[in-house]
């Protein structure tokens, strides 16, 4: 019987050859079990962070949804007082009682307009709104003081006092084609790159 099969020599192998043999099998048995558990470990923590991205983009997209909405929701208060106000000067009442609200809602706004659209005619547009309530406020006073003093009417103050409502009517007309770029709710195509 041959002692040597290949590089051992079997009968020469001793039980502390054997243990170490054994102990370094196990040993790299043990370290590629380790090793492909962490690799799991790893591939599954890589799993995890590609969720939480997900989660973090998902929340980003909620955040700018939330702003979206927002301001949204500013600018079409600003179109809502300024109609209200382009009534205002319309009617022009003896009394009403909401009037200065209405003029101080509608001059807050008109300042707001210049850093909430991102046309600038609209601020325009609403200073050029509120320079025209102006004088129609004061052509208004300006004649019932006359008429309460007994004195003629001024027939170019008259025709303003008739042009107002006019004008008011075909600017409310025209209103949501101002504003309307910026109260679209349709969300711009975003720029991948």
């Amino acid at each position: 019987m041959s002692c040597s099969l290949g590089t051992i020599h079997w009968c020469q192998f001793d039980w502390q050859s054997f243990s170490t043999l054994t102990t370094g099998l196990a040993a790299v048995l043990g370290a590629s079990i380790i090793g492909l558990k962490q690799a799991g470990i790893a591939k599954r923590q890589a799993d995890i962070s590609e969720k939480q991205s997900e989660v973090l983009s998902r929340q980003v997209e909620l955040e700018e949804s939330k702003l979206r909405a927002d301001l949204f929701q500013r600018r079409l208060e600003t179109f809502e007082v300024t109609t209200e106000f382009l009534i205002h000067i319309t009617a022009l009442p003896d009394s009403d009682l909401g009037a200065e609200e209405r003029i101080r809602s509608f001059g807050t706004k008109m300042r707001e307009s210049q850093f909430l659209f991102s046309d600038p005619k609209v601020y325009e547009n609403l200073v050029g709104f509120w320079n025209k309530g102006n004088a129609a406020r004061a052509d208004r006073a300006i004649a019932m003081a006359a008429r309460s003093e007994g004195l003629k009417p001024d027939p170019d103050q008259l025709r303003r006092l008739l042009d107002y409502p006019a004008w008011s009517l075909k600017t409310l007309e025209t209103l949501p084609e101002l504003f309307r770029v910026d109260l679209s709710i349709m969300v711009p195509p975003r720029n991948e790159g």
